[in-house]
């Protein structure tokens, strides 16, 4: 009897470490996986700003299910303690059309630790069309230039804190399409 409640003990406390275990994102990627219900795989962190919100994390991925295989670019708000112990509190995304570009705009809602509401706009996208050499937007009321991240399965751009119509232009800063009002 006395052996049968000792393994019982055991074999719950086993059981907890795995649920425990189990709970952790090891990875931005595992997390967004796991925030998006496993609908998604996440092909690349492109890349991952720090901001008063949380770390803005930009991210390629495609649909798990095979009637819907769509290339997707997107952005996630992720907190962390380390590296390696990663919170999903919120993302957007886009399917890559065939278009010259697929773009979009996003406003975040998320709380300070004050208990106060902020909204954080963030406009992402991917880039098709090889003659836009620039990609502009409303950065903190002011028109700015937005970075485009050029990687080997192609060129996104994000910007946090940005509304406003995107711009797309070309080598002579002539705006050749736009997203947006």
């Amino acid at each position: 009897m006395k052996n049968k409640i000792q393994i019982t003990k055991y074999s719950l406390l086993i059981i907890l470490v795995f649920i425990l275990t189990g709970c952790i994102n090891q990875s931005p990627e595992e997390a967004i996986k796991h925030g998006w219900s496993h609908e998604i795989k996440v092909n690349d962190i492109i890349s991952r700003q720090e901001t008063d919100g949380g770390t803005v994390f930009l991210f390629s991925a495609q649909d798990v299910e095979e009637s819907g295989r769509f290339q997707k670019v997107g952005y996630a708000v992720l907190t962390g303690q380390n590296d390696k112990d990663w919170e999903f509190n919120v993302s957007d995304m886009t399917n890559i059309t065939d278009d010259s570009f697929s773009a979009r705009h996003s406003v975040l809602h998320y709380e300070t630790e004050e208990g106060n509401v902020k909204e954080m706009p963030i406009v992402f996208g991917y880039l098709k069309n090889d003659n836009i050499s620039a990609v502009t937007a409303d950065v903190s009321d002011q028109e700015k230039e937005i970075e485009i991240i050029s990687t080997d399965s192609g060129r996104y751009f994000y910007q946090v804190n940005a509304w406003g119509p995107i711009k797309f232009l070309n080598d002579n800063g002539e705006v050749i399409d736009r997203y947006g009002i």
